[in-house]
């Protein structure tokens, strides 16, 4: 069976060495134009040769011998274009050229026994890209040309952006919609990633925070449509921010050092920023211009907290949940407590309330939890739909699921207690806990994450100096931001 012929790319370095073009028609013109532009040595052989090609060897670019190819007339060049109308002659200096070890490519049909094939190259400010199939399909080619270099001028002013929306811009309830849960991730996700002039990017989807964080062209249009795919599109101005530039870039080191989130100085938005990247890369909208972008912010957000946790005090989330149920409920190691969550946040609570030494059930919805040998016989197990067998013994439920319906509706009221006092701690997002559950027990008392923001009462501390110091860190690190950028550019950048 003949095997199918592939071809292996490379671009030669082609300067001051001796290549022939043998012919000067169109064809010919279209090789030594290329050959021109890589600085080669250039002999054209040909009896007729066209206007073009004359008006370059006046100029003294190319070498031109006006009569027939000769036998041995290939001797000492380094490589060779077989570019006549005659197919007999193209085959000729093809076998001349393979029995003398000379690369020969041939314009026609003989390129099969040649030694290479030029694709269809893209050219721009140094950036060269090469398309080819194999010789199997030309339109295609071109097609697949004519659309890269349309993208590939986008890029010549990539930029830093990010859209996003947060606690301090809008309210839960207003909030809880716009989240990427879901299948709406992924839907988002595959959405971005057909926009011309988006060049990488990763979305960050947390309990208190939407964003896109992007490498992108700027323009206004596509800002319009990525503010439609967000959701943004039909919200106040003021409810979401947008960052370009070297703003996006302090941005999101703000954001890594704890300083944008519910409870300033938490540290689990940095393992929520590693592990959403990773998820990027996998699905292919991330690369190593958003692998650099936050090795840097994780970089530089340790310097950031270096300088601001020595002038406060900082609370993860799961702290401020824990030390409101002990603020509400003093007598909580004697409680029984029910979890729902086994992410990040709800391993961090199990293990605060089993050191507390409370009697806990802690619920799964995919993933059951890995318990530590000495932990195994102080925790119950169950997955989401028992939450029924527990909930009547339960007096305080934390929740922190992600998942786009409610977990605790009315249907679990016939389940549950109607004289004691239950204290339900709500920091999923969405909301784990439909509105109208709290209305048909009031002996139960609901709290979500604004409800606790606003019950915290932190020692006075002066939050504009901490950003003022950290954005002199910041400042001090601009070079970063400038490397990152000229490199997406292509800028003084080698391969």
């Amino acid at each position: 069976m003949k095997l199918e012929q592939k071809t292996f790319p490379v671009n030669l370095l082609l300067k001051g060495r001796k290549c022939l073009v043998v012919g000067a028609g169109k064809t010919a013109a279209r090789k030594i134009g290329n050959l021109l532009r890589v600085h080669a040595d250039i002999t054209v052989i040909a009896p007729d040769v066209s206007v073009e090609i004359n008006d370059i060897a006046a100029g003294g670019a190319v070498s031109l011998i006006k009569r027939k190819y000769n036998e041995n007339d290939i001797e000492g060049f380094f490589l060779a274009f077989a570019a006549t109308d005659d197919r007999k002659l193209n085959a000729k200096i093809v076998e001349e050229c393979n029995h003398k070890g000379i690369l020969c490519c041939a314009v026609d049909e003989n390129w099969k026994d040649g030694a290479f094939i030029t694709p269809a190259n893209v050219e721009k400010n140094g950036v060269t890209i090469s398309v080819s199939t194999d010789g199997a399909a030309c339109r295609r080619t071109r097609m697949i040309k004519e659309n890269l270099s349309r993208h590939l001028q986008f890029t010549e002013k990539t930029d830093m952006i990010i859209i996003g929306t947060d606690q301090n811009y809008l309210n839960l309830e207003d909030r809880e919609r716009l989240h990427l849960v879901g299948d709406r991730f992924d839907g988002v996700g595959e959405m971005l990633t057909n926009l011309t002039g988006m060049h990488e990017f990763m979305l960050v989807n947390t309990c208190n925070r939407i964003e896109l964080a992007a490498f992108m062209s700027p323009s206004e249009s596509l800002e319009k449509l990525l503010l439609k795919i967000l959701g943004f599109e039909n919200i106040n101005d003021n409810s979401y921010y947008i960052k370009k530039g070297f703003d996006a870039f302090a941005h999101l080191a703000f954001v890594c050092a704890g300083l944008m989130s519910q409870t300033p100085g938490e540290k689990h938005i940095t393992a929520q920023l590693k592990s959403g990247l990773e998820y990027c890369k996998n699905k292919g909208w991330s690369g190593t211009m958003m692998q650099e972008w936050i090795d840097n912010t994780l970089h530089l957000s340790k310097h950031i907290r270096q300088i601001i946790e020595p002038l406060f005090t900082a609370f993860e989330i799961e702290d401020l949940a824990i030390k409101y149920a002990k603020d509400k409920v003093p007598d909580i190691a004697k409680k029984n407590i029910m979890l729902i969550g086994t992410g990040i946040v709800g391993q961090a609570i199990a293990e605060k309330i089993t050191e507390i030494g409370c009697a806990l059930t802690w619920c799964y919805h995919i993933n059951p939890p890995q318990l530590e040998h000495g932990r195994k016989g102080k925790i119950n197990i169950s997955a989401l739909n028992g939450i029924k067998d527990y909930i009547g013994g339960a007096d305080i439920i934390i929740s922190v699921a992600t998942t786009p319906s409610y977990i605790i509706h009315n249907g679990h009221a016939p389940f549950m207690e109607q004289t004691k006092k239950i204290l339900v701690i709500d920091i999923g997002i969405p909301r784990n806990v439909s509105p109208e559950f709290k209305k048909v027990l009031p002996n139960v008392t609901v709290v979500d994450l604004d409800d606790l923001k606003h019950w915290h009462k932190r020692e006075a501390i002066d939050l504009s100096h901490i950003f003022e110091l950290s954005a002199k860190v910041v400042d001090g690190h601009k070079n970063i931001y400038e490397k990152i950028t000229s490199g997406a550019r292509g800028a003084n950048n080698n391969e």
